[in-house]
């Protein structure tokens, strides 16, 4: 028996649609070109509860393709799907399946344990649905938060996204041999005793959270269980990158930008930029920058730490923190470093009197 474990679609993301698409159309081949007997999607196939119709109908065409190649299709809804509506209506046909409420479907010698997506569960919620099953191999599926990881507990927080939190006695109560999981979108593999646990993570990355290539789970079962990824790689990852400003001069940062737009393919790019600059001069920048890159399909995200320069000459302890390491720039070899120096330097006295400020009020 070989399942195929994914989730977090996303299907409809506005900006990301395309390239969702694309991504999904690689798991409908590997599910073909890997003799897969069933697939697996635990939860969020849709950004939201109100598809386009236009949308669901295209959806259910690529079901269709491996539904006639008898492929089984199992599906819970994730909390995106059930946001504003339900987006998962009209999708069960022949070999589709999606379940609103706890199911356990024996397969030859695997029971496969759904728990659909609830916000009012908790992982001893799931414990005390689940039944009892005499199959060699017990998978469980659900849309939830592991939420002792500290990378999911602090992505998931950050959002206020923490539903159906389970802990690691959960899955130990849960007493399943595979977990397949749904919700947190970076692809995660480890183990609880017996538990194998696996969040595939999103199939396109849709925030600076979300790095490197997607994944897809193979589970496999004959005498045992192993459980191997497969990567699909993305259409355009998010990245992100420091560049500090040169002596002060903003337009000496250009070559970097020619050497971003060579290197780089289509993606989402968030620029930090550092170091001592005029405000206006600075804006202008990233203007002509912003519209540069996105003619080669880079779209710009800047995070501007910069000093303004017109702020150093009103203050005057900074003036002359700059006039001091200006000098030892003329007179020392290691120039580069003395601009981080002088950077770090009017960064301190900058936070210092913003914080001075707050206290003040």
């Amino acid at each position: 028996m070989r399942i195929l474990h994914t989730a977090d679609l996303h299907l409809g993301r506005t900006g990301k649609e395309g390239d969702i698409w694309h991504q999904w159309e690689k798991i409908i081949e590997i599910a073909l070109k890997e003799n897969i007997h069933i697939l697996l999607i635990a939860g969020d196939v849709f950004d939201n509860g109100q598809a386009e119709a236009v949308l669901k109908k295209k959806f259910v065409i690529s079901l269709n393709k491996l539904a006639n190649q008898g492929i089984q299709i199992f599906i819970i809804p994730g909390n995106h799907d059930l946001r504003q509506g339900n987006a998962l209506t009209d999708l069960e046909l022949p070999g589709v399946n999606v379940f609103y409420k706890y199911t356990v479907v024996n397969l030859d010698k695997i029971a496969l344990h759904f728990f659909p997506f609830k916000p009012e569960l908790s992982g001893q919620d799931l414990v005390g649905l689940k039944q009892d099953s005499g199959a060699e191999c017990q998978i469980g599926v659900c849309h939830a938060s592991y939420i002792t990881l500290p990378e999911v507990f602090s992505d998931l927080g950050d959002s206020q996204a923490i539903h159906c939190p389970l802990s690691p006695e959960d899955i130990r109560d849960l007493n399943l041999d595979y977990l397949a999981l749904g919700h947190y979108h970076n692809p995660k593999q480890w183990q609880v005793g017996k538990t194998q646990c696996v969040y595939p993570g999103s199939i396109e990355p849709l925030s600076f959270k979300e790095i490197g290539p997607r994944q897809v789970f193979i589970i496999q079962y004959d005498h045992g269980l192993r459980v191997y990824p497969i990567e699909i790689g993305y259409q355009r990852p998010y990245l992100c990158q420091d560049i500090q400003i040169p002596k002060e001069d903003i337009h000496a940062l250009w070559p970097k930008i020619e050497e971003l737009a060579q290197d780089l393919g289509p993606c989402f790019l968030r620029l930090t930029i550092k170091g001592v600059a005029d405000k206006l001069l600075f804006q202008a920048f990233q203007l002509k920058a912003g519209a540069f890159l996105k003619e080669r399909a880079i779209e710009v995200s800047w995070q501007d730490e910069t000093v303004d320069l017109g702020w150093i000459e009103e203050n005057r302890l900074a003036k002359q923190f700059k006039e001091a390491v200006q000098h030892r720039v003329r007179q020392s070899p290691e120039k580069e470093f003395w601009w981080q120096v002088l950077y770090r330097g009017i960064s301190l006295l900058k936070h210092c009197e913003n914080v001075d400020k707050k206290n003040k009020v």
